[in-house]
């Protein structure tokens, strides 16, 4: 048998990476941060724990790693809302929370777990600020752009009101009436009826 390629050492450490991603996604959603082990993680993944920490030092790097991951695409995402209508782009704001709500309800407990223990990271804190800020931004200048009188005070109404629906939606799931909360939205902020 031929010794493996560069290549193939590539693929496989990257599968392997891969796998420890998701398993501590699902562990650290299901059983939180301080309750999932490196061990827990590297028996869910397939892996060694020896490997584990040929990847990562420990948990808080995983942590990063997952975290980056997890933001892998977003300036793509935000770039695909965008249009020369201000209110087509806030109506594609909302509808790709809702969208990622309903599609990553794992990833969205894990997201609600991790900022019930912000005071412990310090770096999901800036994180967290970093990407509030920019939503705020955003949502002001198309608030603005549309003609709404307060655009700022809006959009951390805007802002609240996503953290809340969002909560909501994790509690109850299936009976949270997504789909019409989306639509009042959607019919309140960008389609000229309250502005």
């Amino acid at each position: 048998m031929s010794p493996r390629s560069k290549e193939q050492n590539e693929k496989i450490r990257n599968a392997s990476i891969a796998n420890i991603l998701e398993a501590a996604l699902e562990l650290f959603a299901v059983k939180g941060f301080d309750s999932t082990s490196i061990a827990n993680i590297a028996e869910k993944a397939g892996v060694s724990k020896g490997l584990m920490y040929n990847y990562f030092s420990g948990k808080d790097e995983l942590l990063k790693a997952l975290l980056d991951q997890l933001n892998e695409g977003e300036s793509d995402m935000m770039s695909s809302i965008m249009d020369n209508d201000p209110r087509k782009t806030l109506e594609n704001c909302f509808r790709l929370f809702f969208k990622e709500l309903r599609d990553n309800y794992q990833r969205w407990v894990f997201i609600s777990k991790l900022v019930a223990q912000i005071d412990k990271f310090d770096f999901v804190r800036e994180l967290a600020i970093g990407k509030y800020n920019n939503y705020i931004l955003l949502v002001e200048k198309l608030l603005r752009s549309i003609g709404f009188e307060h655009p700022k005070n809006e959009a951390q109404l805007i802002a609240g009101a996503i953290d809340g629906i969002g909560y909501q939606y994790l509690m109850l799931k299936e009976k949270y009436p997504l789909k019409e909360v989306e639509n009042y939205l959607i019919k309140k902020y960008c389609r000229n009826e309250n502005s």
